[in-house]
C-alpha cells in the first residue's frame, strides 16, 4: 500500500492512473474487510468474540478496544454497505466514506485495532499452543473428505501455519 501511495508502485494501466489512485481503491477494500471482521450483527464474524476465547488472558484488553470500536459500528457498517462491497448512488457512496474517513474517533479505534491484532499475532506462539496442531487437523479432515487440496505454502504465507517442513498427505 505505501508503495502505491508512494508512488514506488504503479500497476501497467491503459487508464494512466497513478499509485495513488490504486491505493485509494485498495483502502476501500481494506477498510471493508475491517468492518466485515468487527460485524457485530447477528451471523457477523465479530472477531472479538473470537479473540476472547482463544486470548481468554487477554479479555480486559480485547474489550477495551472492542468498547472504543463498539460505537463506530453503524459508520462502518454504512461504509461497508455503500462504498465497499455494495454501491449506494454517487452521493450516498462519497457521503458514507466522508463520515468514515473525517471521523477522527473512528481512525483512532481503528489503529486500536491494528495495534491489537498485531499483538495477538505475535502472542500466538506462546498463548495458542494448540492452535497448529488443531489446524493441520481441521486440514488433513478437508484432505480426507475432499473438500480441497491443501496449499501448505499458501498457508505459511498467510501465516496460518508455521513456515517449516510438511508432509504432503494426499495430492
Amino acid at each position: 500500500m505505501e508503495a502505491l501511495v508512494d508512488e514506488k508502485f504503479v500497476p501497467e494501466n491503459v487508464m494512466g492512473h497513478e499509485g495513488r489512485d490504486f491505493a485509494y481503491t485498495v483502502r476501500t477494500a481494506l477498510l471493508s474487510w475491517y468492518c466485515t471482521i468487527v460485524d457485530r450483527s447477528e451471523g457477523g464474524l465479530n472477531i472479538f468474540n473470537v479473540w476472547r476465547e482463544l486470548f481468554p488472558n487477554r479479555r480486559d484488553e480485547i474489550e477495551q478496544v472492542r468498547a472504543r470500536v463498539e460505537p463506530d459500528w453503524e459508520i462502518l457498517k454504512n461504509f461497508r454497505d455503500k462504498c465497499g462491497f455494495h454501491a449506494d448512488t454517487p452521493r450516498n457512496y462519497f457521503l458514507a466514506k466522508q463520515k468514515l474517513l473525517d471521523n477522527l474517533q473512528v481512525v483512532n479505534s481503528m489503529q486500536e485495532f491494528l495495534d491489537l491484532a498485531k499483538k495477538l499475532i505475535k502472542l500466538e506462539d506462546t498463548e495458542l499452543i494448540d492452535f497448529v496442531p488443531e489446524v493441520e487437523t481441521a486440514l488433513l479432515d478437508f484432505e480426507i473428505e475432499g473438500i480441497f487440496r491443501v496449499n501448505r505454502d499458501a498457508m505459511k504465507r498467510l501465516l496460518i501455519l508455521p513456515h517449516g517442513n510438511y508432509k504432503k498427505v494426499f495430492g
